[in-house]
């Protein structure tokens, strides 16, 4: 009996983030293990396809409002990370580096700070360009279209009107958003 309860519990350790919520329903997200699932991985949504606009909206770690709307006209993407989560804190350079390539472009790059504490987060907050809305509880991210909730980390991308764009379930890729990137830079505003 240890031997199976000590294989569950390696299992779940590895298996990434999401399952310190497994009392909800969640996505287990792998950092070295590539996704099988549908709901996990890259994907694309044609502009015909994409619905409504949505909001994100929130404050910053210094209480500072912080939303989507006030980023009309750019293109936005939304990373959702807490410290305690491995494949966050691996892709978060790859997050950075696409941040400041696009800064001068109409991208904007938004943080959703889920599930964590301030003060494990402060450390990853000051080392990233670009602000992070404070999201303790889960809530914002639960209300994301096609995010499953409390799947970390998890990004999407929304068009210059505000609607969903592309969808990462999982950790960012090398090379994964420019690509995106330019397809919606050269769509029609």
């Amino acid at each position: 009996m240890r031997a199976v309860m000590g294989v569950v519990g390696a299992a779940l350790l590895l298996s990434g983030c999401s399952q310190m919520y497994a009392a909800t329903p969640v996505v287990t997200i792998s950092a070295t293990t590539a996704a099988s699932a549908e709901s996990i991985g890259l994907t694309v949504i044609p502009p015909e396809e994409r619905q409504q606009t949505i909001v994100i909206a929130g404050a910053t770690a210094d209480g500072t409002a912080l939303s989507t709307a006030e980023m009309g006209g750019d293109i936005v993407v939304v990373n959702a990370w807490a410290s305690w989560c491995p494949p966050c804190i691996e892709e978060l350079p790859l997050l950075a580096s696409a941040a400041e390539a696009y800064a001068d472009q109409g991208v904007t790059f938004l943080g959703l700070n889920s599930m964590d504490d301030p003060i494990a987060s402060a450390s990853l907050l000051g080392s990233s360009p670009y602000r992070s809305i404070d999201d303790r509880d889960g809530a914002i991210i639960a209300t994301i279209p096609g995010v499953p909730p409390r799947s970390l980390p998890s990004t999407v991308i929304l068009d210059r009107q505000g609607r969903i764009a592309v969808r990462v379930i999982g950790p960012v890729k090398p090379g994964q958003l420019e690509g995106v990137l330019e397809t919606l830079l050269a769509e029609p505003a």
